[in-house]
C-alpha cells in the first residue's frame, strides 16, 4: 500500500503538521474561550434565576398574606350585614330595604287611623258625660 503522502517532501509534510498543530491550538483556544464565555453566562443567568425564585418565594408569602386579609374582610362585612339583616345579594338587599319601608308606613297608617279613633272615642266620651252629668259652666 502506497501512502498518499510519499508524493511530498519532508519540509512539505512538516509545515502541514504544523498548520494542522496550529489549526488544532486555535481550534482548542476558541472551544476553551467558548465555554469559558458559555459558563460565564450560565452562571449570571443562575443567579438571576435564583434572585428570581427568591423573589417568587417573597411575592407568594404577600399573596398568601393578603388572601387571608381578604377572607377576613369579607367575613367581617358578612357578619355586619347579617347583624343588619342585609345579605350579599343587592336583589334580596332592595327587597328588604323595600319591605321595612312598606312596613314602616304600614304602622304609620295603622298609628293615624288610631290616634283618629281615640280622638273620636274621646269625643263620644264627652257628649256622654254631658248627658249624665249637667255642667252649669257656659
Amino acid at each position: 500500500m502506497i501512502s498518499q503522502y510519499t508524493c511530498y517532501s519532508s519540509s512539505m509534510l512538516q509545515e502541514r503538521i504544523e498548520r494542522f498543530l496550529q489549526r488544532k491550538e486555535f481550534i482548542n483556544h476558541e472551544g476553551e474561550t467558548r465555554i469559558t464565555s458559555l459558563k460565564k453566562t450560565h452562571e449570571t443567568l443562575q443567579r438571576q434565576l435564583d434572585e428570581r425564585s427568591t423573589e417568587c418565594a417573597v411575592l407568594e408569602g404577600k399573596i398568601f398574606g393578603l388572601r387571608s386579609q381578604v377572607l377576613l374582610s369579607k367575613s367581617v362585612k358578612s357578619s355586619r350585614d347579617e347583624a343588619r339583616g342585609q345579605s350579599g345579594d343587592l336583589v334580596c338587599v332592595a327587597a328588604a330595604k323595600m319591605k321595612k319601608v312598606v312596613s314602616k308606613r304600614h304602622m304609620i297608617d295603622t298609628a293615624r287611623a288610631q290616634a283618629e279613633e281615640i280622638d273620636y272615642l274621646r269625643q263620644e266620651l264627652d257628649k256622654m258625660r254631658q248627658k249624665t252629668f249637667p255642667s252649669f259652666v257656659k
